[in-house]
């Protein structure tokens, strides 16, 4: 498995993908209340990182509960998953789960109206055209992009605060959706938040390149077609360059690269999706409310990561844009996330899932949600069949 994954990732991500995998499997019983009964086909549109890790989440934990699961790997990815199929002998453990190395609205069409429940994980605006490809009764989880800004406050341990934005930012070179679009840092905290940054980024530095090398941190960017977008961003974001700014279209390698832009100038909210730390000092508490109640951050709404205290922050679960389960306090997203606890924010894009067409935003967990729905739908028929009756 490592020598397959290593084509695709450096070698911490994948041993964090076997670790990450082997919890969810060997925790399973926290989840076994949803294996209670079993559900119908379930349709799988994997991510292009984690192929291992989403192909547990997506494929094989599904399985134990569906008749049948397709999983469509997307297209950089697809001869890699084959050969991570062969290798694991899922025909053999799992013959209710394939794989389909076929287009998107291809794999949507194949048994179209079989389809019990879809789990997509991509940008809210490509989930919206997949999902009017299937029937508005098959359920729809949407595992999607989230803002995830980290807040290092005026109490806050700067140490440990550098070493999980170090973590965020860098796994498998920024290609994931649990990195921070913003560091909000408190300006009393700046410097030594600044120095500690660097410090730490110029040794990482000597750890780019090559995935075949198991001591890199960063490799190149496995989707090469982003390269024009990122350097777009950093031309668009140059006043504001503190390090690196690298981009290499000879060996699709996006180096470390920080922004320092004051919160004032205005809130970052896009993502750059590379190992990219974009900075942004503010003053007092309550100017954090320049972030937090833009107009575009609400719909990308997932976790804040505090370090310190913060009074703002507690008012964001007053005001249900978040929930007490994904404001985090002085730890680590990655700790965090665990396969059997449900996963996302209260952003209709960041996470959620489509009951009979009907969004329904909020924390996604693939096992959860199809039992759930499995238990709407027995619920509907009784229904039904008790108004026949009585007619």
């Amino acid at each position: 498995m490592i020598e397959i994954l290593q084509r695709y990732e450096c070698h911490n991500v994948i041993m964090d993908e076997l670790v990450r995998s082997t919890d969810h499997l060997t925790h399973l019983d926290k989840n076994a209340s949803y294996f209670r009964h079993q559900v119908g086909m379930v349709k799988s549109h994997l991510p292009s990182n984690q192929p291992l890790y989403s192909l547990v989440c997506f494929g094989i934990v599904p399985a134990l509960m569906a008749t049948e699961v397709l999983v469509r790997p997307p297209t950089l990815m697809q001869d890699l998953l084959a050969y991570l199929s062969e290798v694991l002998s899922l025909n053999k453990y799992f013959p209710n789960l394939s794989l389909r190395c076929i287009g998107g609205p291809t794999f949507a069409a194949e048994r179209r109206d079989e389809t019990f429940g879809v789990i997509f994980t991509g940008t809210s605006a490509v989930a919206d055209v997949v999902r009017q490809l299937y029937p508005s009764s098959a359920l729809f989880i949407l595992n999607g992009s989230g803002h995830n800004p980290v807040v290092v406050t005026e109490t806050a341990d700067v140490h440990a605060a550098v070493r999980s934005v170090i973590g965020l930012c860098l796994h498998n070179q920024g290609q994931d959706c649990a990195a921070p679009n913003s560091l909000l840092v408190a300006t009393s905290k700046l410097d030594e938040f600044l120095e500690l940054l660097l410090h730490d980024l110029r040794r990482v530095d000597l750890l780019v390149g090559p995935y075949e090398d198991s001591k890199n941190l960063v490799g190149p960017n496995s989707r090469p077609n982003d390269l024009l977008r990122i350097a777009s961003m950093f031309r668009q974001h140059a006043t504001w360059l503190g390090y690196g700014g690298d981009v290499n279209f000879a060996t699709s390698i996006v180096r470390p690269t920080v922004f320092v832009k004051p919160l004032a100038e205005g809130a970052a909210l896009s993502e750059f999706f590379a190992p990219v730390f974009m900075v942004q000092p503010y003053g007092r508490d309550q100017e954090l409310s320049d972030y937090f109640s833009h107009p575009d951050y609400a719909r990308n709404a997932m976790y804040v990561t505090v370090f310190g205290d913060s009074d703002f922050v507690r008012i964001l679960v007053e005001r249900e844009l978040h929930t007490d389960a994904n404001v985090l306090w002085d730890t680590d997203l990655h700790v965090e996330e665990r396969g059997w606890r449900p996963y996302g924010g209260m952003g209709q894009a960041a996470s959620c899932v489509y009951a009979d067409g009907i969004c329904i935003p909020g924390p996604t967990l693939p096992q959860r949600d199809l039992f759930l729905h499995a238990q709407r739908r027995l619920s509907s028929e009784k229904a039904d069949r008790q108004i026949a009756s009585a007619r």
